[in-house]
């Protein structure tokens, strides 16, 4: 019997489309892999309250928030990149796909100069402690923020080897390279929590800079490996593709931005209107419950390059039944959410223990959110993976427009504190929500005309 199962099992395995199998292998590696990242994330985050105080670490969580609004600066050119780069590959044309890889490093790099010179020019003239609004010594604070900049512009250049293994669909090796920065930071927590005195400043050099030196070196071993046929070149560096990346990459440019205001700004939100204290609250809650959506951005991830090369390829059947999985996956999903929130109580004893109380109503906020925002994830991986972001370009700028003042009115003038804010999120992302979801229908079917097909 066990014969009979086994080759059963192996003859369905062979049957499976070679592209949804490598796109399944993928996610599951991504899974293990993401799923020890996140161990790392909930054991950071004692481990950093204790090591900083509740306070502090409230603000070098919104520091962290708003420089990552920073990587908007790439003008949609990594997006656009895995796009035509995943052209390239479905079509054979290794030189073209190299030629993207070593132009986009070549803009990118001059973005990144650009603006770490700029930034250090008025970075001492900007009210840093009413921006996060703390009471952290002026020039410690100061001198965080510049090596978390420097830091963050440097990764923004070297993620374009992530955005190169996205595109080949290759998500669990991107993702291993997220898990080894992890762990080395923690470590480098731990140490500092033994040898040190809640120092703001180690803290963020070894936050910052683990990813850049970890990226340098993954880019180097890839390079000279598995990537070597497409390792970048000066030779190759041709402005002339710059106009091919940004036809489609200054619309994601632009959706960047509208995403980093709808998920970026709540921690600057709360800290001016409640205290860096409560971000540290906020926090938790949010990794809880955004675990459901770390898990799930990581299992559809292949899936953006996958689109694309079934629809240079004209393979809709494959397309559609694709679509469908993916529904039911995240019906699945709410069921998970749903039973976070119950049990949310008891995990947070077990985690933290009693160093923050969560709110019932944060939590339920968080989960509504979670599953909104997974949703949209469904249909951005046959929108985006497609390039008919026209329309997503329109809706997620009006949910960027309200999304601000939807949090002040629901956290503040309501009532709500942090709960109000991130509802205000979820609300804003339902825009998307209907529209991507109505488009995503239409280009599966082929139905998809004027607006619809942008």
């Amino acid at each position: 019997m066990k014969a009979i199962t086994f080759a059963y099992l192996h003859d369905k395995f062979r049957s499976i489309h070679p592209r949804t199998k490598k796109v399944q292998l993928n996610t599951v590696a991504g899974l293990l892999i993401k799923g020890g990242g996140m161990l790392i994330s909930l054991l950071l985050v004692p481990l950093t309250i204790d090591y900083l105080s509740k306070e502090t670490y409230g603000t070098w969580l919104t520091i962290s928030s708003v420089v990552t609004m920073m990587s908007f600066l790439d003008i949609g050119i990594g997006n656009g990149l895995r796009n035509k780069f995943s052209e390239a590959v479905a079509n054979k044309d290794t030189i073209l796909a190299r030629a993207y890889v070593s132009t986009s490093y070549s803009i990118f790099s001059a973005i990144q100069l650009l603006l770490i010179t700029v930034f250090l020019c008025v970075c001492s003239f900007v009210p840093w402690s009413k921006v996060f609004n703390t009471k952290i010594d002026i020039h410690s604070l100061q001198l965080v923020i510049v090596l978390t900049v420097i830091a963050l512009s440097i990764k923004l250049v070297l993620d374009i080897v992530s955005y190169i293994l996205f595109a080949l669909q290759e998500t669990a090796k991107a993702g291993f390279i997220t898990l080894l920065s992890n762990i080395i930071i923690l470590l480098g927590t731990y140490i500092l929590k033994y040898f040190t005195n809640g120092e703001l400043t180690y803290l963020a050099a070894i936050s910052a800079f683990t990813p850049v030196i970890v990226l340098m070196l993954s880019s180097i071993v890839l390079f000279r490996g598995e990537l070597k046929k497409y390792r970048p070149s000066w030779q190759l560096v041709d402005l002339k593709h710059a106009s091919s990346l940004l036809s489609i990459g200054y619309k994601f440019f632009v959706i960047q931005i509208a995403v980093i205001v709808i998920f970026y700004t709540d921690n600057l939100i709360i800290t001016q209107l409640f205290g860096p204290a409560e971000v540290t609250v906020y926090n938790v809650a949010f990794r809880y419950f955004n675990s459901i959506n770390t898990i799930f951005a990581i299992a559809i991830a292949p899936y953006w390059s996958a689109f694309t090369e079934a629809y240079v390829k004209g393979d809709m059947a494959w397309m559609k039944k694709t679509y469908n999985y993916l529904q039911k996956i995240w019906m699945g999903l709410f069921l998970a959410v749903v039973m976070m929130i119950i049990a949310s109580n008891y995990i947070y004893y077990i985690w933290v223990g009693d160093r923050v109380t969560i709110p019932t109503q944060l939590n339920i906020c968080i989960g509504l959110f979670v599953v909104i925002s997974c949703w949209n994830n469904v249909t951005v991986a046959v929108i985006n993976g497609l390039g008919k972001v026209r329309l997503q370009l329109y809706y997620s700028s009006f949910s960027a427009f309200i999304n601000i003042p939807l949090g002040i009115i629901l956290g503040k003038s309501m009532n709500m504190g942090s709960a109000g804010v991130i509802l205000a999120t979820g609300l804003s992302l339902l825009i998307g929500s209907v529209f991507g979801g109505i488009q995503a229908k239409k280009l599966i079917s082929g139905k998809a005309k004027g607006i619809w097909n942008k």
